[in-house]
């Protein structure tokens, strides 16, 4: 399945079938300017969209046919299997009870979670419904807006994913000075092995997976990069 990179939480699936799902496509709001550039136009089925804030929710950007998933619960379309899981936003308190849905999507053998913002304490019934991973989409970045590097770090050691990829950071180009998030850099340091990879796409099978935990970093898309401004 391969895996593309579109900047902040963005991501697109398209399966050896032909199905395409994006998560969290990206905007501002009047008084929150985060992005210097529109969420670009890029072709989907499925829209995937953890939760309502404005940072992972611009449906309207994605194609007028795609069909959008908010809600807990399976489905399949074609070879792609996608599971929602509600839990719980991550943060301050007035975020405690605030709704967040994970997304488990798997394809010719390759599982994925893209947590959103989700917290990382998880009951019972949470961790049982993700179960095992072979890629892991976790928010991390050096102001630790969302989760602490311990809190990722806990993530990583319970999934024990075969790859870590970093979301919900500041990326060159895309992110407005005015943003209150940072790079990665910090966190990275911890990891034992970090792969920077040269492309925003990477085509993963159950035979290009590492033996042990590798953090890859991906970089942004050129259309991320190129899309209409942002209008303040």
């Amino acid at each position: 399945m391969r895996l593309t990179y579109f900047g902040h939480c963005a991501f697109r699936w398209e399966t050896p079938g032909g199905i395409t799902a994006v998560a969290d496509p990206y905007r501002n709001q009047a008084d929150r300017y985060w992005f210097t550039r529109l969420f670009p136009e890029v072709r989907c089925d499925l829209g995937l969209i953890t939760h309502a804030h404005f940072d992972h929710d611009a449906v309207d950007r994605l194609p007028e046919a795609a069909s959008i998933l908010r809600m807990p619960g399976a489905f399949s379309a074609e070879d792609l299997h996608i599971r929602g899981i509600g839990d719980l936003h991550s943060g301050a308190s007035r975020l405690s009870d605030f709704p967040n849905v994970m997304f488990r999507l798997e394809a010719s053998g390759v599982s994925f979670l893209h947590i959103g913002d989700n917290r990382a304490e998880w009951p019972d019934d949470v961790a049982h419904a993700v179960g095992n991973i072979d890629v892991l989409l976790v928010t991390v970045d050096d102001s630790k807006h969302l989760l602490t590097y311990e809190q990722a770090d806990s993530l990583v050691q319970r999934l024990r994913p075969r790859v870590v990829i970093p979301m919900h950071y500041a990326v060159p180009g895309l992110t407005a000075a005015e943003c209150e998030l940072l790079p990665p850099e910090g966190w990275l340091a911890r990891q034992p092995t970090v792969r920077r990879l040269e492309s925003d796409r990477f085509e993963f099978t159950t035979r290009n997976l590492p033996n042990r935990t590798e953090v890859w970093l991906f970089q942004p898309a050129a259309e991320s990069l190129t899309a209409p401004e942002a209008r303040r």
